[in-house]
């Protein structure tokens, strides 16, 4: 048996992105579409209220909240 890690987004699953948006308040409505990204895991979600958002999920262990709040405050 091999001891190879899981990948970073093994766990990632369309369920979990929905969850992880309702936890914050938007109801998807089940639609998502990947967008390109090299590291992170990057999804336009659309609402059950029919607009839509861009929900971006950091590689694990490879930024600092510093750098996150700081992306954040760029865009």
């Amino acid at each position: 048996m091999s001891d190879i890690a899981h990948p970073p987004y093994a766990s990632l699953t369309p369920d979990l992105i929905l969850d992880a948006l309702d936890s914050v308040g938007l109801r998807g409505d089940g639609r998502l579409l990947a967008l390109n990204s090299y590291e992170n895991r990057v999804y336009q979600a659309y609402l059950e209220n029919g607009s839509s958002i861009v929900a971006k999920f950091y590689r694990p262990l490879r930024w600092s909240d510093e750098q996150i709040l700081e992306e954040h405050t760029f865009v």
